[in-house]
């Protein structure tokens, strides 16, 4: 499918949706961005060495009458494998690494109550844009300051796969958010990942379940969230199947300066925690956080500044499995974005990778980058 062909969908689907508003006129907001990593492999790793990778964002967000909205998203992946190639990590050096391919990510409708305290989203829905958000370490080209590793080694619907669900989100207090999913077990369909329209039902797939609860305070916020599959799982042992597939996290925000509270200016800082069934899946733990600091310029609002740090550990049995005795693999990221305009902006960024993967006979890793962003924004 080419590019035409996928953008002319994206906006096939939000107009059908405009339907469901009534026949009063919608709005529609159509997005195209183009995201493009250039990195480095200098030293350690796998193997020394460069990659070049794309990802292309088209997306058509509605919002019609009646309470109610959509969104479609097309995503074009050009190719990735960086991290497999060459520096050898497991956390993942960057978050448009996907296999090649352009694909239906996002289609669904929702419905907002009138009092504005509930809604409910149902289609296929990118879970991570709802559930374990972070949202001071969307700066990082590190793929865990998107969405914990404990969670996303599961293969839930997220980037670049996504799968049918249903989501209830509830303002309980003026404070306090509560958020439930169920989706598919299985995302996109794993026989076929170049498919446009990645489904497939399978009775053995069974459901996957998220909940999470955010408490707001002036400054910043704390979320905890707890997930699960309903299918049996293999355990890394050999000793059969487990219905034991869950996990649960925690994260933390704050902001420790706002000299505007209707500006993004200031610096915040963030911290997350994230556990799965060692049993079950490779990464036993994870820990991470960082501080961004957004306009450290005195005139260059949209510019920011940050450090992180992102840290996995390998459970035994995994371990066990593998006959070595693997380490904690920890990523440090500095990075600094330079808003050239609104749209246009280019970011360099150094990561350095303790024990990629774990194994304590692969070098640490240098990593040297420079992402470019480049986007469009029209209204109808």
């Amino acid at each position: 499918m080419s590019m035409v062909s996928a953008f002319r969908l994206t906006w096939l689907l939000a107009a059908l949706a405009s339907g469901a508003g009534g026949t009063a006129r919608a709005e529609i907001e159509y997005d195209a961005v183009l995201t493009t990593d250039l990195l480095r492999n200098h030293s350690g790793g796998l193997r020394e060495g460069s990659r070049v990778m794309s990802n292309l964002d088209l997306s058509a967000a509605w919002q019609g009458q009646g309470h109610w909205d959509g969104f479609a998203y097309v995503l074009a992946d050009a190719g990735g494998g960086f991290s497999e190639r060459y520096s050898g990590d497991a956390q993942v050096i960057s978050n448009i690494d996907a296999p090649k391919g352009v694909r239906l990510f996002e289609a669904w409708l929702r419905r907002t109550a009138e009092s504005d305290r509930w809604s409910v989203t149902g289609g296929l829905i990118n879970l991570n844009g709802i559930f374990d958000v972070q949202e001071a370490g969307a700066l990082f080209l590190h793929a865990s300051h998107g969405i914990g590793p404990d969670y996303s080694q599961t293969g839930p619907s997220i980037f670049p796969f996504a799968a049918l669900g249903v989501v209830g989100d509830w303002q309980a207090t003026d404070s306090l958010r509560l958020r439930g999913g169920l989706f598919d077990g299985v995302a996109g369909d794993p026989a076929h990942q170049s498919s446009f329209v990645g489904i497939r039902l399978g009775d053995e797939d069974g459901a996957h379940w998220v909940v999470e609860a955010e408490q707001n305070f002036s400054r910043g916020y704390v979320k905890v969230g707890a997930w699960g599959y309903t299918a049996e799982a293999e355990r890394l042992d050999g000793s059969g199947l487990s219905r034991a597939n869950r996990g649960q996290y925690a994260q933390a925000k704050y902001d420790f300066y706002r000299p505007d509270p209707e500006s993004d200016r200031g610096i915040s800082g963030w911290l997350r925690w994230g556990q799965a069934n060692k049993d079950i899946q490779a990464i036993d733990t994870y820990i991470g956080g960082g501080v961004v600091w957004t306009g450290p310029v005195a005139g260059r609002e949209s510019d920011a500044v940050g450090l992180a740090i992102a840290r996995a550990d390998f459970g035994t049995p995994y371990a066990t499995a593998l006959g070595v005795a693997l380490k904690p693999e920890t990523a440090w990221e500095l990075s600094y974005r330079y808003a050239i305009r609104d749209g246009l902006s280019v970011q360099p960024d150094i990561q350095y990778i303790q024990n990629p993967s774990g194994d304590p006979d692969t070098e640490d890793a240098l990593v040297l980058g420079l992402r470019l962003r480049v986007g469009l924004q029209a209204f109808e």
